[in-house]
């Protein structure tokens, strides 16, 4: 048996919870083992102690005050949680804040040119979807065209280039 099976064992030693084989192995090896034989008296010290404690009895009032103070737990359903999101959306602050973003967004994508066809919208609402495709692949290409032209991978290329030439 080794010192960390008995101290696992030690508080059901005590309480006399071990069986007849468990309790004779933990017995001998406390016999045998100083630090272990330490850790008991140590403990059965401190079970002692403990009893010497007062016991009071409880009022009679603490048990409901307790229940009544004990929040319940009450599971939330789906329906509960749309509520709340509903609820989020409708508060003024949110609705200003969907409201601002919108005309902020508006008049930036004003600014820089992007004025939709209103009638093709109405008649085919994924023209958006399409429409800002097409301009994020332009804004993506134009942006790595603009990465290999830069002087820094210009002058990469030329000496790795050099390189391939001398070896």
């Amino acid at each position: 048996m080794t010192c960390a099976y008995c101290e696992e064992q030690m508080s059901d030693y005590l309480e006399n919870g071990l069986g007849a084989a468990e309790r004779g192995a933990v017995e001998v090896h406390l016999r045998a083992c100083n630090a272990c034989n330490e850790l008991l008296a140590g403990m059965t010290e401190v079970l002692e102690w403990g009893r010497t404690f007062p016991v009071y009895e409880p009022p009679a009032w603490l048990a409901a005050r307790i229940l009544a103070n004990t929040p319940r737990v009450a599971r939330e359903t789906w329906v509960d949680t749309f509520v709340s999101i509903g609820r989020w959306i409708i508060e003024p602050r949110t609705a200003m804040a969907i409201f601002t973003a919108t005309l902020v967004l508006g008049w930036m994508g004003s600014l820089a040119g992007i004025s939709p066809n209103w009638a093709t919208i109405v008649r085919d609402p994924a023209a958006i979807y399409d429409g800002a495709q097409g301009l994020v692949n332009r804004a993506y290409d134009e942006a790595v065209r603009a990465y290999y032209r830069s002087p820094l991978v210009t002058e990469i290329q030329s000496r790795i280039e050099e390189l391939r030439e001398i070896s």
